[in-house]
C-alpha cells in the first residue's frame, strides 16, 4: 500500500514536470520534429510507428507524430491556465504588502485639549477597497471624543467604535469599485482629548487592514505604526475649552449622508468592540506549503507570460 502511494506521488510530479515542459518547449517540438526526423530517420522515436506496431516510418509519420506534439501542447498548456485560475483563487500571487498608516510623528499638548491625529495611508501600489483602523492608547492619559470622516476618500462607513474605558477606537468603510488609487489619502481623523501629563503612546493595532481591490480581499498592510504624545502639565484656560466645543462633531445616525458623497451606517454610539488578532506576525513565518504554492504560481506566470508573447 506505500509502495503503490510512493508511485503514484512519483507520477503526479512527472506528470506535473511533462505538463509543464510541453507547455514551454511543445510548439518548438512541434515545429522541428519533422526536420529531425529527416535528418536522423533510423534513430527518431516515432510515435505513429509504435502505435502500429513499428511498421515501416514514412515522413508523413512524422507529420503525425508533430500533430500529437501539438495536441498534448496545446492541453498541456490548457492545464497550465487552469492552475493559475485556481491558485488565483487561493490567494495567489498575494498583493503586494505595502500600505503603512501615517501619522503624526510628534507633537505635545496641554491638560484639557483637544487635538486631532489624521489617519492617512501611503505606499498604496494596487487599489484598496476597504481600510479598518484599529486604535490602541492609555485610557488614563487621553480620551477619544470623536472620530470624523470629513475630508476622507473613503464615501462608505460600516463602523465607528470608541471605548475610552479600556482605550480603543475602530472605524472601518471603504468605497466601492474601482478602489481607491493614490500615493496617499486621508481616511478619518481621530480627536483626542488629554486627561493626565506624561507620556501617551497611541498605536495601530494588529487587528487593523487594509483590503486590496483584487476580487480577493488581500489584506496589503504592511505594519503597524505607533506614535507617542507628550502631555503637559499646564491646563488650557476656560475660553479655549469653549472655543474646543465647536471641533467636536455630533455622532452619526443610520444612512446619514455627508455632503451628499458619504453613507454611514452605524450607530453613533461608543461600545466596546476590541478583536486584536495576530495576522501580521502570522505571515511572518515561514509557510512550507504557502512558499510551494508561491513558487508554482511564478512558474504559471513565466509560462503564460511566454506563451502570451509568442502568439503576440
Amino acid at each position: 500500500m506505500v509502495s503503490y502511494f510512493l508511485n503514484f506521488i512519483v507520477f503526479l510530479i512527472l506528470s506535473w514536470f511533462l505538463v509543464h515542459f510541453l507547455a514551454v518547449f511543445g510548439l518548438f517540438l512541434f515545429l522541428v520534429y519533422p526536420i529531425w526526423w529527416l535528418l536522423n530517420i533510423k534513430r527518431f522515436p516515432c510515435l505513429w510507428c509504435r502505435i502500429r506496431n513499428n511498421e515501416i516510418c514514412h515522413f508523413s509519420h512524422s507529420l503525425l507524430d508533430s500533430g500529437l506534439i501539438l495536441v498534448f501542447t496545446l492541453i498541456s498548456f490548457g492545464l497550465v491556465w487552469g492552475e493559475s485560475k485556481i491558485l488565483f483563487k487561493m490567494g495567489f500571487p498575494p498583493a503586494a504588502k505595502t500600505v503603512t498608516f501615517v501619522i503624526p510623528p510628534k507633537g505635545q499638548y496641554r491638560l484639557g485639549e483637544i487635538f486631532p491625529m489624521k489617519i492617512e495611508i501611503a505606499g498604496i501600489k494596487t487599489p484598496i477597497n476597504t481600510v479598518q483602523a484599529d486604535l490602541g492608547f492609555n485610557s488614563e492619559r487621553v480620551e477619544v471624543v470623536d472620530i470624523s470622516t470629513q475630508d476622507s476618500f473613503a464615501n462608505i462607513f460600516i463602523q465607528k467604535e470608541i471605548n475610552n474605558e479600556v482605550g480603543y477606537a475602530r472605524l472601518a468603510g471603504g468605497l466601492p469599485n474601482p478602489g481607491f488609487f493614490s500615493d496617499h489619502g486621508l481616511f478619518g481623523t481621530v480627536f483626542f482629548k488629554s486627561k493626565e501629563p506624561g507620556v501617551v503612546k497611541i498605536e495601530f493595532l494588529p487587528s487593523s487592514m487594509v483590503l486590496a481591490n483584487d476580487g480577493r480581499g488581500t489584506n496589503v498592510l504592511r505594519e503597524l505604526t505607533a506614535v507617542s504624545y507628550l502631555i503637559l502639565p499646564e491646563k488650557i484656560s476656560q475660553e479655549e475649552e469653549e472655543m474646543q466645543k465647536s471641533i467636536v462633531l455630533q455622532p452619526a445616525v443610520m444612512g446619514e449622508k455627508i455632503e451628499e458623497t458619504q453613507m454611514k451606517f452605524y450607530e453613533g454610539e461608543k461600545v466596546l468592540g476590541e478583536q486584536v488578532g495576530q495576522e501580521i506576525e502570522r505571515e511572518k513565518q515561514f509557510n512550507l506549503g504557502r512558499k510551494i504554492l508561491e513558487i508554482l504560481e511564478t512558474i504559471d506566470r513565466a509560462i503564460l507570460s511566454f506563451g502570451k508573447g509568442f502568439f503576440d
